[in-house]
Protein backbone atom coordinates (compact mmCIF):
# COMPACT_ATOMS: atom_id res chain seq x y z
CA UNK A 1 0.00 0.00 0.00
CA UNK A 2 1.29 3.45 -0.95
CA UNK A 3 1.57 5.80 2.05
CA UNK A 4 0.56 9.45 1.44
CA UNK A 5 3.38 11.99 1.93
CA UNK A 6 1.83 15.03 3.59
CA UNK A 7 4.69 14.93 6.09
CA UNK A 8 7.02 15.82 3.19
CA UNK A 9 4.88 17.99 0.92
CA UNK A 10 3.31 20.06 3.71
CA UNK A 11 5.23 19.76 6.99
CA UNK A 12 8.66 19.25 5.43
CA UNK A 13 8.10 22.09 2.98
CA UNK A 14 6.93 24.45 5.75
CA UNK A 15 10.01 23.63 7.84
CA UNK A 16 12.27 24.15 4.82
CA UNK A 17 10.67 27.51 3.99
CA UNK A 18 10.83 28.60 7.62
CA UNK A 19 14.56 27.95 7.83
CA UNK A 20 15.01 29.49 4.39
CA UNK A 21 13.43 32.86 5.27
CA UNK A 22 15.18 32.78 8.66
CA UNK A 23 18.56 32.43 6.96
CA UNK A 24 17.67 35.16 4.48
CA UNK A 25 16.97 37.61 7.32
CA UNK A 26 20.06 36.41 9.15
CA UNK A 27 22.46 36.79 6.23
CA UNK A 28 21.08 39.66 4.10
CA UNK A 29 23.03 42.12 6.25
CA UNK A 30 26.11 40.73 4.52
CA UNK A 31 24.78 42.06 1.19
CA UNK A 32 24.08 45.46 2.73
CA UNK A 33 27.44 45.64 4.54
CA UNK A 34 29.47 47.19 1.66
CA UNK A 35 26.96 50.10 1.53
CA UNK A 36 26.44 50.35 5.30
CA UNK A 37 30.20 50.68 5.82
CA UNK A 38 30.11 53.95 3.90
CA UNK A 39 26.78 55.33 5.12
CA UNK A 40 27.51 54.61 8.80
CA UNK A 41 31.26 55.19 8.61
CA UNK A 42 32.15 51.71 9.90
CA UNK A 43 35.63 50.19 10.10
CA UNK A 44 36.29 46.58 9.21
CA UNK A 45 36.38 45.68 12.91
CA UNK A 46 33.08 47.38 13.79
CA UNK A 47 31.50 45.80 10.70
CA UNK A 48 32.65 42.40 11.97
CA UNK A 49 31.04 43.12 15.34
CA UNK A 50 27.78 44.09 13.61
CA UNK A 51 27.79 40.91 11.50
CA UNK A 52 28.37 38.79 14.61
CA UNK A 53 25.79 40.53 16.86
CA UNK A 54 23.01 38.18 15.69
CA UNK A 55 24.82 35.24 17.27
CA UNK A 56 25.06 36.90 20.69
CA UNK A 57 21.34 36.28 21.05
CA UNK A 58 21.26 33.07 19.02
CA UNK A 59 23.43 31.08 21.43
CA UNK A 60 21.40 32.18 24.49
CA UNK A 61 18.08 30.62 23.43
CA UNK A 62 19.40 27.29 22.09
CA UNK A 63 18.96 25.06 25.13
CA UNK A 64 16.03 26.81 26.94
CA UNK A 65 13.93 26.71 23.77
CA UNK A 66 14.49 22.97 23.44
CA UNK A 67 13.02 22.44 26.88
CA UNK A 68 10.05 24.71 26.08
CA UNK A 69 9.36 23.03 22.72
CA UNK A 70 9.35 19.59 24.35
CA UNK A 71 7.09 20.65 27.20
CA UNK A 72 4.67 22.94 25.39
CA UNK A 73 3.96 23.58 21.67
CA UNK A 74 6.73 23.58 19.08
CA UNK A 75 4.28 25.08 16.58
CA UNK A 76 3.58 28.06 18.84
CA UNK A 77 7.31 28.63 19.31
CA UNK A 78 7.97 28.54 15.55
CA UNK A 79 5.08 30.90 14.75
CA UNK A 80 6.18 33.36 17.47
CA UNK A 81 9.77 33.12 16.22
CA UNK A 82 8.70 33.94 12.65
CA UNK A 83 6.78 37.01 13.83
CA UNK A 84 9.74 38.33 15.83
CA UNK A 85 12.15 37.51 13.00
CA UNK A 86 10.01 39.51 10.61
CA UNK A 87 9.66 42.41 13.02
CA UNK A 88 13.39 42.64 13.70
CA UNK A 89 14.15 42.19 10.00
CA UNK A 90 11.94 45.20 9.22
CA UNK A 91 13.45 47.21 12.08
CA UNK A 92 16.93 46.54 10.67
CA UNK A 93 15.86 48.66 7.71
CA UNK A 94 14.33 51.40 9.86
CA UNK A 95 16.80 52.09 12.68
CA UNK A 96 19.64 54.44 11.80
CA UNK A 97 22.26 54.21 14.57
CA UNK A 98 24.95 51.56 14.97
CA UNK A 99 23.97 50.83 18.58
CA UNK A 100 20.33 50.30 17.63
CA UNK A 101 21.37 47.95 14.83
CA UNK A 102 23.38 45.88 17.31
CA UNK A 103 20.34 45.70 19.60
CA UNK A 104 17.93 44.70 16.83
CA UNK A 105 20.28 42.03 15.50
CA UNK A 106 20.75 40.66 19.03
CA UNK A 107 16.97 40.35 19.46
CA UNK A 108 16.73 38.69 16.03
CA UNK A 109 19.26 36.13 17.24
CA UNK A 110 17.18 35.45 20.35
CA UNK A 111 14.14 34.87 18.13
CA UNK A 112 15.85 32.56 15.66
CA UNK A 113 17.70 30.59 18.32
CA UNK A 114 14.44 28.83 19.24
CA UNK A 115 13.82 27.46 15.74
CA UNK A 116 16.15 24.47 15.45
CA UNK A 117 15.28 22.99 18.87
CA UNK A 118 11.58 23.33 17.94
CA UNK A 119 12.34 21.68 14.58
CA UNK A 120 13.80 18.71 16.48
CA UNK A 121 10.36 18.09 18.02
CA UNK A 122 8.81 18.09 14.53
CA UNK A 123 11.43 15.64 13.24
CA UNK A 124 10.60 13.27 16.09
CA UNK A 125 6.80 13.63 15.91
CA UNK A 126 6.32 13.68 12.15
CA UNK A 127 8.86 11.26 10.69
CA UNK A 128 9.58 7.56 10.95
CA UNK A 129 12.94 6.94 12.59
CA UNK A 130 14.53 5.88 9.27
CA UNK A 131 13.31 9.11 7.59
CA UNK A 132 14.69 11.66 10.03
CA UNK A 133 18.14 12.01 8.48
CA UNK A 134 16.53 12.95 5.16
CA UNK A 135 14.13 15.34 6.88
CA UNK A 136 17.00 17.09 8.67
CA UNK A 137 19.09 17.27 5.50
CA UNK A 138 16.10 18.72 3.61
CA UNK A 139 15.83 21.55 6.14
CA UNK A 140 19.61 22.14 6.20
CA UNK A 141 19.65 22.50 2.41
CA UNK A 142 18.15 25.92 3.10
CA UNK A 143 21.60 27.16 4.21
CA UNK A 144 23.19 27.43 0.75
CA UNK A 145 19.87 27.83 -1.09
CA UNK A 146 18.99 30.90 1.00
CA UNK A 147 22.18 32.56 -0.21
CA UNK A 148 21.50 31.55 -3.81
CA UNK A 149 18.12 33.31 -3.64
CA UNK A 150 18.93 36.12 -1.24
CA UNK A 151 22.17 37.47 -2.70
CA UNK A 152 20.96 38.32 -6.23
CA UNK A 153 17.55 39.47 -4.95
CA UNK A 154 19.05 41.65 -2.22
CA UNK A 155 21.58 43.07 -4.67
CA UNK A 156 18.80 43.96 -7.10
CA UNK A 157 16.70 45.58 -4.36
CA UNK A 158 19.61 47.64 -3.05
CA UNK A 159 20.62 48.72 -6.55
CA UNK A 160 17.08 49.75 -7.54
CA UNK A 161 15.99 51.16 -4.16
CA UNK A 162 18.29 51.02 -1.12
CA UNK A 163 19.26 48.62 1.64
CA UNK A 164 16.57 50.02 3.94
CA UNK A 165 13.84 48.88 1.52
CA UNK A 166 15.60 45.53 1.06
CA UNK A 167 15.52 44.83 4.82
CA UNK A 168 11.87 45.86 5.10
CA UNK A 169 10.68 43.74 2.15
CA UNK A 170 12.67 40.64 3.08
CA UNK A 171 11.71 41.11 6.72
CA UNK A 172 8.07 40.83 5.73
CA UNK A 173 8.51 37.25 4.48
CA UNK A 174 8.69 35.53 7.92
CA UNK A 175 5.51 37.30 9.04
CA UNK A 176 3.64 36.09 5.94
CA UNK A 177 4.98 32.56 6.44
CA UNK A 178 3.91 32.62 10.11
CA UNK A 179 0.26 32.73 9.00
CA UNK A 180 0.78 29.75 6.67
CA UNK A 181 2.50 27.79 9.43
CA UNK A 182 -0.29 28.67 11.84
CA UNK A 183 -2.93 27.41 9.41
CA UNK A 184 -1.31 24.33 7.88
CA UNK A 185 1.05 22.85 10.51
CA UNK A 186 0.35 20.91 13.70
CA UNK A 187 2.56 19.73 16.53
CA UNK A 188 1.97 16.08 15.67
CA UNK A 189 -0.04 13.85 13.31
CA UNK A 190 -2.47 13.17 16.18
CA UNK A 191 -3.44 16.85 16.24
CA UNK A 192 -3.45 17.36 12.47
CA UNK A 193 -6.80 17.72 10.72
CA UNK A 194 -5.47 17.32 7.17
CA UNK A 195 -3.44 14.12 7.38
CA UNK A 196 -4.88 10.82 6.14
CA UNK A 197 -5.55 7.92 8.49
CA UNK A 198 -3.02 5.73 6.63
CA UNK A 199 -0.17 8.20 6.98
CA UNK A 200 -0.96 8.92 10.62
CA UNK A 201 -0.86 5.23 11.49
CA UNK A 202 2.35 4.74 9.49
CA UNK A 203 4.13 7.53 11.40
CA UNK A 204 2.85 6.33 14.76
CA UNK A 205 4.05 2.81 14.07
CA UNK A 206 7.53 3.76 12.84
CA UNK A 207 8.60 6.80 14.81
CA UNK A 208 10.46 4.98 17.59
CA UNK A 209 12.39 7.58 19.56
CA UNK A 210 14.31 5.42 22.02
CA UNK A 211 14.13 5.62 25.78
CA UNK A 212 13.58 8.91 27.54
CA UNK A 213 16.63 10.78 28.74
CA UNK A 214 17.67 10.00 32.29
CA UNK A 215 20.53 12.04 33.68
CA UNK A 216 22.00 12.30 30.17
CA UNK A 217 23.06 15.95 30.53
CA UNK A 218 25.78 15.14 33.08
CA UNK A 219 26.77 12.05 31.12
CA UNK A 220 27.16 14.05 27.92
CA UNK A 221 29.16 16.96 29.37
CA UNK A 222 31.37 14.46 31.17
CA UNK A 223 32.18 12.61 27.95
CA UNK A 224 35.37 13.83 26.26
CA UNK A 225 33.98 12.91 22.83
CA UNK A 226 31.22 15.51 23.19
CA UNK A 227 33.81 18.25 23.67
CA UNK A 228 35.92 17.05 20.76
CA UNK A 229 32.89 17.21 18.47
CA UNK A 230 31.95 20.62 19.90
CA UNK A 231 35.45 21.94 19.16
CA UNK A 232 35.32 20.64 15.59
CA UNK A 233 31.92 22.24 15.05
CA UNK A 234 33.15 25.55 16.51
CA UNK A 235 36.12 25.63 14.12
CA UNK A 236 33.88 24.68 11.21
CA UNK A 237 31.09 27.17 11.96
CA UNK A 238 33.65 29.93 12.48
CA UNK A 239 34.59 29.42 8.85
CA UNK A 240 31.08 28.82 7.55
CA UNK A 241 29.31 31.92 8.86
CA UNK A 242 32.24 34.22 8.20
CA UNK A 243 32.39 32.86 4.66
CA UNK A 244 28.72 33.67 4.07
CA UNK A 245 28.49 37.02 5.87
CA UNK A 246 31.71 38.53 4.48
CA UNK A 247 31.34 37.10 0.96
CA UNK A 248 29.41 40.08 -0.55
CA UNK A 249 31.97 42.56 0.83
CA UNK A 250 34.80 40.47 -0.59
CA UNK A 251 33.08 40.22 -3.99
CA UNK A 252 32.56 44.00 -3.97
CA UNK A 253 36.24 44.51 -3.17
CA UNK A 254 37.49 42.05 -5.80
CA UNK A 255 35.17 43.03 -8.65
CA UNK A 256 34.65 46.78 -8.16
CA UNK A 257 31.21 46.19 -9.65
CA UNK A 258 27.78 47.47 -8.65
CA UNK A 259 25.91 45.80 -5.82
CA UNK A 260 23.58 44.04 -8.29
CA UNK A 261 26.50 42.24 -9.94
CA UNK A 262 27.98 41.51 -6.52
CA UNK A 263 24.75 39.71 -5.63
CA UNK A 264 25.05 37.35 -8.59
CA UNK A 265 28.77 36.74 -7.98
CA UNK A 266 28.06 35.99 -4.31
CA UNK A 267 25.46 33.36 -5.24
CA UNK A 268 27.80 31.31 -7.47
CA UNK A 269 29.75 29.44 -4.72
CA UNK A 270 26.52 28.52 -2.95
CA UNK A 271 24.96 26.88 -6.03
CA UNK A 272 27.66 24.23 -6.15
CA UNK A 273 27.72 24.07 -2.34
CA UNK A 274 24.07 22.95 -2.36
CA UNK A 275 24.80 20.26 -4.96
CA UNK A 276 27.83 19.07 -2.99
CA UNK A 277 25.73 18.67 0.18
CA UNK A 278 23.40 16.25 -1.58
CA UNK A 279 26.13 14.26 -3.34
CA UNK A 280 28.38 13.92 -0.29
CA UNK A 281 25.45 12.87 1.93
CA UNK A 282 24.52 10.16 -0.60
CA UNK A 283 28.10 8.87 -0.77
CA UNK A 284 28.43 8.88 3.01
CA UNK A 285 25.22 6.86 3.41
CA UNK A 286 26.67 4.19 1.12
CA UNK A 287 29.88 4.01 3.20
CA UNK A 288 28.59 4.48 6.74
CA UNK A 289 31.71 2.99 8.32
CA UNK A 290 33.81 5.73 6.68
CA UNK A 291 31.63 8.77 7.45
CA UNK A 292 34.56 10.56 9.12
CA UNK A 293 36.34 10.80 5.77
CA UNK A 294 33.29 12.44 4.18
CA UNK A 295 33.55 15.15 6.86
CA UNK A 296 37.30 15.64 7.21
CA UNK A 297 38.16 15.63 3.50
CA UNK A 298 35.62 18.36 2.55
CA UNK A 299 36.72 20.51 5.51
CA UNK A 300 40.36 20.11 4.50
CA UNK A 301 39.55 20.98 0.88
CA UNK A 302 37.64 24.08 1.97
CA UNK A 303 40.43 25.22 4.28
CA UNK A 304 43.21 24.62 1.76
CA UNK A 305 41.24 26.51 -0.91
CA UNK A 306 40.98 29.58 1.34
CA UNK A 307 44.69 29.48 2.15
CA UNK A 308 45.67 29.02 -1.53
CA UNK A 309 43.37 31.87 -2.50
CA UNK A 310 45.48 34.15 -0.34
CA UNK A 311 48.70 32.87 -1.91
CA UNK A 312 47.66 32.42 -5.56
CA UNK A 313 44.50 34.48 -6.04
CA UNK A 314 44.98 37.42 -8.34
CA UNK A 315 42.20 37.98 -10.82
CA UNK A 316 38.50 37.92 -10.00
CA UNK A 317 38.15 34.63 -11.93
CA UNK A 318 40.97 32.94 -9.98
CA UNK A 319 39.59 34.12 -6.64
CA UNK A 320 36.12 32.98 -7.60
CA UNK A 321 37.42 29.48 -8.42
CA UNK A 322 39.02 29.18 -4.99
CA UNK A 323 35.88 30.52 -3.28
CA UNK A 324 33.71 27.98 -5.14
CA UNK A 325 36.00 25.14 -4.03
CA UNK A 326 35.95 26.49 -0.47
CA UNK A 327 32.15 26.68 -0.48
CA UNK A 328 31.88 23.10 -1.73
CA UNK A 329 34.15 21.89 1.07
CA UNK A 330 32.52 23.92 3.84
CA UNK A 331 28.95 22.84 3.07
CA UNK A 332 29.49 19.28 1.78
CA UNK A 333 30.40 17.99 5.22
CA UNK A 334 26.95 18.79 6.65
CA UNK A 335 25.31 15.68 5.19
CA UNK A 336 27.23 13.04 7.20
CA UNK A 337 28.19 15.22 10.19
CA UNK A 338 25.27 14.69 12.57
CA UNK A 339 24.87 11.01 11.71
CA UNK A 340 28.58 10.47 12.44
CA UNK A 341 28.69 12.47 15.68
CA UNK A 342 25.52 10.86 17.06
CA UNK A 343 26.80 7.35 16.30
CA UNK A 344 29.16 7.58 19.29
CA UNK A 345 26.36 8.14 21.80
CA UNK A 346 23.27 6.19 22.86
CA UNK A 347 19.90 7.42 21.56
CA UNK A 348 18.79 8.84 24.89
CA UNK A 349 21.71 11.32 24.85
CA UNK A 350 21.26 12.51 21.25
CA UNK A 351 19.13 15.56 22.08
CA UNK A 352 21.49 16.86 24.75
CA UNK A 353 24.54 16.19 22.59
CA UNK A 354 22.94 18.00 19.64
CA UNK A 355 22.22 21.03 21.83
CA UNK A 356 25.75 21.14 23.27
CA UNK A 357 27.46 20.84 19.88
CA UNK A 358 25.15 23.41 18.30
CA UNK A 359 25.65 25.81 21.22
CA UNK A 360 29.45 25.60 21.08
CA UNK A 361 29.52 25.68 17.30
CA UNK A 362 27.48 28.83 16.99
CA UNK A 363 29.97 30.73 19.11
CA UNK A 364 31.90 30.56 15.85
CA UNK A 365 29.30 32.94 14.42
CA UNK A 366 30.40 35.45 17.04
CA UNK A 367 34.13 34.88 16.72
CA UNK A 368 34.56 34.42 12.96
CA UNK A 369 33.22 37.72 11.55
CA UNK A 370 35.13 39.70 14.18
CA UNK A 371 38.39 37.87 13.41
CA UNK A 372 38.06 38.53 9.67
CA UNK A 373 37.32 42.22 10.28
CA UNK A 374 40.14 42.62 12.80
CA UNK A 375 42.78 40.89 10.65
CA UNK A 376 41.68 42.79 7.53
CA UNK A 377 41.69 46.16 9.31
CA UNK A 378 43.49 48.66 7.06
CA UNK A 379 44.08 45.97 4.41
CA UNK A 380 41.88 44.03 2.00
CA UNK A 381 39.47 41.31 3.12
CA UNK A 382 41.61 38.55 1.62
CA UNK A 383 44.03 39.21 4.48
CA UNK A 384 41.31 38.16 6.91
CA UNK A 385 39.59 35.51 4.81
CA UNK A 386 42.53 33.11 4.59
CA UNK A 387 42.64 32.85 8.40
CA UNK A 388 39.36 30.95 8.16
CA UNK A 389 41.19 28.30 6.16
CA UNK A 390 43.33 27.38 9.16
CA UNK A 391 40.22 26.93 11.32
CA UNK A 392 38.79 24.48 8.78
CA UNK A 393 42.07 22.60 8.34
CA UNK A 394 42.44 22.22 12.11
CA UNK A 395 38.87 20.88 12.29
CA UNK A 396 39.70 18.33 9.58
CA UNK A 397 42.87 17.23 11.40
CA UNK A 398 40.93 16.68 14.63
CA UNK A 399 38.31 14.55 12.84
CA UNK A 400 41.02 12.48 11.10
CA UNK A 401 42.96 12.03 14.35
CA UNK A 402 39.94 11.14 16.47
CA UNK A 403 38.73 8.62 13.91
CA UNK A 404 42.14 6.97 13.69
CA UNK A 405 42.52 6.72 17.48
CA UNK A 406 38.97 5.43 17.89
CA UNK A 407 39.41 2.73 15.24
CA UNK A 408 42.71 1.67 16.75
CA UNK A 409 41.13 1.46 20.20
CA UNK A 410 38.20 -0.61 18.90
CA UNK A 411 40.56 -2.96 17.03
CA UNK A 412 42.46 -3.69 20.24
CA UNK A 413 39.23 -4.22 22.19
CA UNK A 414 37.90 -6.60 19.54
CA UNK A 415 41.17 -8.50 19.60
CA UNK A 416 41.01 -8.80 23.42
CA UNK A 417 37.32 -8.53 24.39
CA UNK A 418 36.29 -8.24 28.02
CA UNK A 419 33.07 -9.13 29.75
CA UNK A 420 32.33 -5.45 30.38
CA UNK A 421 33.03 -4.24 26.88
CA UNK A 422 30.18 -2.11 25.59
CA UNK A 423 29.67 -1.28 21.95
CA UNK A 424 27.78 1.93 21.27
CA UNK A 425 25.84 1.98 18.03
Amino acid sequence: MSIPKARWYRIGLLLFLTYLVAFVDRSNIGMAAPIMVKSLGLSATTTGVLLSSFFWGYVITQIPSGLLASKYSAKTIIVASLFFLGLTGILTGIVKSYDMLLTVRFIMGLAEGVLWPAFAVYFINWYASHERARAINFSEMSLPISSIIMAPLAGWMIENWNYHVMFILQGSLPIILAFFFMGFASDSPEKDRFISKEEREYIQKNRYTGVKENGSFLEVIGNYRAWIFSLVYFLWITGLYSFGLWMPSLMKELSSKGIGTVGWLTAIPFVLAAVSMYINASWADKHKEKRAFFIAIPLAIGGIALVLQHVMGGSLAMNLVFLIIAGIGIYAAFGPWWAWAMSFFPNNQAGTLNGLINLCGNFGGIVGPIIVGAVAQGKNLLEGFYVLGFFLILGAIIVFSFNAVWKSKNSKQNAHPTAKQISIK
